[in-house]
């Protein structure tokens, strides 16, 4: 049967829609290119970064740098709150009544003393200055230093923490004995030159306490059994 040229062009149509549409199918068909550019459909698309896994974290750090900004513009105002907290807890002075309680006590030995102690009540670290000026009574001046007594270092006391003087009261040598009634403890200054603060004005163990030309002090000291060596 011979084809009319209307069946040939029908044919011909048919044809172009066939290839037209085997085309579009295999532009729409998933693949991965290779160095040419062409696309192989027998190889399997690369599959997206599961959660939790370490390429979804490496893309989540990729993708929100801003987080690291935000850390690094944060630690110097950090690092100064550090400083400053710092400097608040090491920061010092000179003991002073105000600060402190005082107490005084018999000490069993060695015979004829009495024990300071001055414990730090306040929230600051203070330091213990020489040796206490103390005066009984209304004596016209201190008792004297025991020079040996002197430590290698200031005595420092942490909130809580106590300090200690020895007080040698008389011996059989000594001159001018009387009964003192009353005690008044005054801190040295930093200086060495007077002191500093109010004074305290400690509580006797007895009603009053025998006193002559001997009586000395020592400087303080970290602990009870170094005030009484002298």
């Amino acid at each position: 049967m011979t084809a009319t040229p209307r069946s040939r062009r029908l044919r011909t149509l048919a044809a172009a829609l066939v290839t037209t549409a085997a085309l579009s199918l295999t532009a729409c068909q998933t693949g991965t290119a290779d160095a040419t550019g062409a696309v192989d459909s027998t190889r399997p698309p690369a599959p997206a970064a599961e959660a939790g896994t370490p390429a979804a974290e490496a893309e989540q750090e990729e993708a929100a740098p801003g987080k690291e900004a935000e850390k690094e513009a944060g630690a110097p105002g950090k690092e100064a709150t550090q400083v400053a907290d710092r400097k608040a807890a090491t920061k010092t002075t000179s003991c002073t009544a105000k600060g402190t309680k005082v107490t005084v006590t018999d000490a069993p030995r060695p015979i004829n003393h009495l024990l300071i102690k001055a414990t730090n009540t306040s929230d600051t670290t203070c330091h213990l200055y020489y040796a206490p000026y103390l005066r009984f009574d209304q004596a016209q001046s201190a008792v004297p230093f025991i020079e040996e007594s002197k430590p290698q270092a200031v005595v420092t006391l942490a909130p809580g923490e106590s300090g200690y003087a020895g007080v040698l009261t008389s011996t059989p040598d000594g001159s001018h004995p009387y009964d003192a009634t009353s005690l008044t403890l005054y801190y040295a200054a930093r200086s060495g030159q007077g002191s500093t603060g109010a004074p305290s004005h400690p509580a006797l163990p007895f009603d009053s306490v025998r006193v002559d030309s001997s009586n000395a002090v020592t400087y303080w000291q970290t602990s009870a059994a170094d005030a009484l060596m002298w």
